[in-house]
């Protein structure tokens, strides 16, 4: 193959490259808080793992980390220490964390027990999808984190596995800004 051909088609590469990275955001980046979306959200009660209503106006007022998450989803689990170990920092200063289960009580209940988690984990099952989309998640892909101000509104949203160091600087922003 002569150079020009060859560099026809590194060019080619590079753009189909371009374009899939920019399809991959435009899929993955959030969209807009639907109106109205927070207050769906406090409004709603979900059982816990031990089949307790927890309703979520119990954490209104608070700085609230949410994620949207299932046993069966491989970067939920791998997240879900950094979830409890910023409960454990952050709750003395007022911070919940709670994790809203797509997926069924007796696995959530198992994965709790298994991890020796501490935090609410919540079963929402397809309710907890319609709130995941609310919240700016349109695809509903998992995991799914928010974290809700003591104002009531969206302050931070990330699709993916989110770090621990990522909800500190979050949390420590929020803390700061009262």
């Amino acid at each position: 193959m002569t150079r020009r051909p060859l560099l026809l088609v590194a060019a080619a590469g590079v753009l189909a490259a371009g374009v899939g990275a920019a399809l991959n955001w435009w899929r993955t980046e959030p969209s807009p808080v639907a109106a109205g979306a927070t207050e769906a959200f406090f409004a709603a009660s979900f059982p816990d793992a031990d089949g307790v209503t927890q309703p979520l106006a119990q954490w209104r007022g608070r700085p609230l980390v949410v994620n949207f998450w299932a046993t069966w989803c491989p970067p939920c689990v791998e997240e879900m220490p950094d979830l409890q170990r910023i409960r454990d920092a952050y709750r003395p200063r007022g911070v919940e964390v709670i994790g809203l289960g797509i997926d069924n009580a007796q696995k959530i209940a198992e994965f709790r027990v298994r991890h020796r988690l501490t935090l609410p984990l919540l079963v929402a099952g397809v309710g907890g999808s319609d709130l995941n989309r609310l919240l700016g998640n349109s695809g509903g892909a998992l995991p799914y984190t928010v974290l809700i101000g003591t104002d009531g509104r969206v302050r931070e949203r990330h699709l993916g596995q989110v770090k621990r160091e990522q909800l500190r600087r979050w949390l420590d922003a929020a803390l700061a800004s009262g």
